[in-house]
């Protein structure tokens, strides 16, 4: 079965404008926007459909239409749609032959004024569901319901529990007193226009109906994974055939970073000329070319033999930090370039983006799309003609999109959202985790170019002047590398300086005038504190209603940083300016 179809047509009427239909289009699109990134549905909207659109979209998606909603104006026998230069009208009858000839159809939302008669026909003609209007509807309680059917559902709610949801807000909020005002009618000649009947009992104004045949059609949800899931199931394995746990990734990673790392880039040139290699020198080597959010990562994987969730849970966190690093990284450039080009080009879907994560709250960024955030940015910068701060190779987009690649990422998205349902079979982890390693060190192929650059924490610089010489600037910092050696503050006096409490990024450690300041993306709380060694926190979210940055250690995930108004004062002073920059990025994203 292909991926199910949410179709939406919309049909607006110049004479007769319904003001809130543009609202309620992006307001089901936005409910559902996860579902489709994910690609468990294809949400398909028509904001001006016509009749041959209709019947155009119930071909091209033959069987896989889920969900038909129509927006716009109505009645008991007919939908309004559009068609150059008018209106025409789509019968009852006709409408239900092929609504109720469409395989996989589950439910039909009829959202315009006194659709219930059309009720019949559809059930008559098999349709499981429909969901249509008992009385005149006013134009924005028509909006409210729909929006909050379509959240509900997006929550996991399902058909008859988003129903009730919505019902009970328009209960709530109107009463048995329903103002009405713009109707989603149809009017007919000369006698109608301008009237509006007033509902003449409190009956609810929506219904919801389903054929005797489908009564479980109340107990449909949206898709939680992609039909055609990159995740392979029913291929359990034993210790005695699967593959050695980490010895093919090690391998992997070991062949990937070579070129870009000079210790790694020698063991491989030895382990050539002697046809074998010291596995633990060449894992500890791995681990310590990485950047150290990364390399803790990778330190915690390969630390383990045994094959459990919890290897799992690793595997699909490792993909997590490496992700959300790239993701900073570009963020910090994305910034960096808008400052120095006050013009720079950014579409309004690629601000939306954007913004859906400078808006973020903390409880939904572990289900939130880096990968998505990864590829716009790359595209603002080609498309600004702005040379990436790292030497990415190709397109970062095509290496993204790629089959094997694709399939990778899709992987571990569909596996975190598994673990986290806590849905993950047992029986299958083993294979769960064969598969894993296969598809992180794709990505980690992939994203190989970051071994070049070296992150480390500045904590402080002051000047040093004499007479008749330069100044130097001298670093109080933390070499972010080397994870199993340890960390340690260390001074190194340089001819140009950086930025104070801040995490870098460079790209040679003696020439410094090139960096990349990834704070407050990535931010070491030792830096603030005056405290000797490291401590990193993630950004996870920005609460707007009480100004909250919400952080999360990379060394221990359940430690949160919350940096607010409510902190103890010495505390606020060191962290505020964190919240600062946050609030700086925000601004200058939101400019247009």
């Amino acid at each position: 079965m292909s991926i199910p179809v949410i179709l939406l047509g919309f049909s607006n009427d110049a004479d007769n404008h319904l003001a809130m239909l543009t609202r309620e289009r992006k307001a089901i699109c936005a409910a559902l926007s996860d579902y489709d990134d994910k690609r468990f549905i294809r949400v398909q909207a028509e904001a001006s459909a016509g009749l041959d659109d209709l019947f155009g979209l119930f071909n091209r998606f033959a069987g896989q239409i889920a969900i038909f909603h129509y927006g716009g104006h109505a009645n008991g026998t007919a939908l309004q749609l559009e068609k150059p230069g008018g209106a025409e009208l789509a019968h009852a009858g006709g409408l239900a032959q092929l609504m109720g000839s469409s395989a996989g159809l589950k439910l039909v939302f009829l959202n315009g004024c006194a659709t219930r008669d059309q009720v019949k026909a559809l059930i008559d003609n098999g349709v499981p569901a429909v969901i249509a209007t008992s009385v005149p509807i006013d134009d924005t309680m028509a909006t409210e319901f729909s929006e909050q059917f379509y959240e509900s559902l997006a929550a996991g709610k399902t058909i008859g529990e988003a129903f009730a949801a919505a019902s009970a807000l328009i209960a709530s909020r109107y009463g048995d007193a329903k103002t009405i005002g713009d109707f989603r009618g149809i009017e007919f000649g000369e006698e109608a226009a301008g009237t509006v009947q007033a509902p003449a009992s409190p009956e609810l104004t929506w219904g919801l109906y389903t054929h005797p045949d489908h009564g479980d059609v109340k107990r449909w949800q949206l898709p939680t994974q992609a039909d055609n899931q990159v995740i392979i199931r029913g291929a359990a394995l034993t210790h005695a055939n699967a593959v050695a746990v980490n010895d093919g990734l090690i391998q992997t990673l070991f062949n990937a970073i070579a070129p870009f790392s000079m210790e790694v880039g020698v063991l491989f040139e030895m382990a050539k000329r002697n046809g074998r290699s010291d596995l633990r020198t060449v894992r500890q080597q791995i681990i310590d070319a990485y950047p150290a959010p990364m390399g803790e990562q990778l330190r915690k994987l390969f630390s383990s033999n045994v094959v459990d969730e919890d290897r799992l849970h690793q595997l699909v966190t490792t993909y997590d930090i490496a992700t959300k690093m790239l993701a900073f990284i570009l963020l910090s450039q994305l910034w960096n370039a808008r400052f120095d080009k006050h013009d720079l080009a950014i579409t309004p879907d690629q601000r939306a983006l954007l913004l859906s994560f400078l808006n973020l709250h903390p409880d939904q960024e572990p289900n939130f799309d880096y990968l998505d955030l990864i590829r716009v940015i790359d595209d603002v910068l080609a498309a600004n003609a702005i040379v990436p701060f790292m030497d990415l190779g190709k397109s970062l987009n095509e290496a993204l999109t790629e089959g094997t690649s694709a399939d990778a990422h899709r992987f571990m998205i569909e596996m975190r959202s598994e673990l986290a349902s806590g849905l993950a079979d047992s029986a299958e982890v083993e294979s769960f985790c064969v598969q894993g390693e296969q598809h992180l060190g794709t990505i980690l192929t992939d994203f190989a170019f970051i071994v070049s650059y070296k992150l480390a924490t500045i904590k402080g610089i002051a000047i040093s002047k004499s007479r008749h010489r330069p100044p130097e600037f001298l670093h109080r910092q933390v070499l972010l590398d080397r994870v199993t050696a340890g960390y340690a503050d260390s001074e190194e006096m340089r001819a140009s300086f950086t930025d104070n409490e801040s995490v870098i990024l460079l790209k040679d450690l003696e020439d410094v005038s090139q960096y990349l300041n990834l704070t407050p993306f990535i931010i070491d709380q030792n830096a603030l504190t005056g405290n000797d060694n490291t401590k990193l926190y993630f950004l996870r979210g920005y609460t707007v209603d009480d100004r909250t940055c919400h952080y999360y250690s990379i060394a221990d995930p359940k430690d949160i940083l919350k940096i607010s108004d409510d902190m103890d004062p010495r505390e606020k002073a060191q962290h505020l300016p964190m919240r600062n920059l946050v609030e700086e990025f925000r601004e200058a994203i939101q400019a247009p």
